[in-house]
């Protein structure tokens, strides 16, 4: 059984991404979701992930905040997604930034469909064998 924290302030966001890891990802996934940053931070130690799927862009605490959060007191892998919309390279920065503070792995909203699932089996598989 993997726990997954999925934080993201925006509700479809959410689904989608339970949707997706729950009919893609090959294994037993107890998920628990998250649309206040801080309410996540609050559960991250008794909840105890074995993987976060953070959006960034998101009010009060952001995914950066989050990042660093997580990496002060664990090494869970974390993939930071963002869903910016000004411009491509937005996008781009937003997840760079992410990584130098921590992030493991980094996916566009709009790559979450079609890479999700091999990502998180990857990490999965990986995290087995250490």
């Amino acid at each position: 059984m993997f726990n997954i924290m999925i934080i993201d302030d925006s509700k479809v966001a959410l689904e989608i991404t339970e949707e997706i890891l729950s009919k893609e990802v090959n294994a037993q996934l107890n998920i628990r979701k998250f649309s206040c940053a801080v309410e996540a931070k609050n559960k991250l130690l008794s909840f105890q992930p074995d993987l976060v799927i953070t959006d960034i862009e998101m009010p009060n605490t952001n995914g950066y905040e989050v990042i660093e959060f997580i990496k002060e007191i664990s090494d869970v892998p974390i993939i930071a997604v963002s869903g910016s919309t000004l411009k491509k390279n937005d996008t781009a920065t937003i997840l760079h930034v992410a990584n130098l503070i921590g992030a493991d792995f980094t996916l566009t909203k709009n790559d979450i469909r079609s890479k999700l699932s091999d990502l998180v089996m990857s990490i999965f598989c990986k995290e087995k064998d250490r």
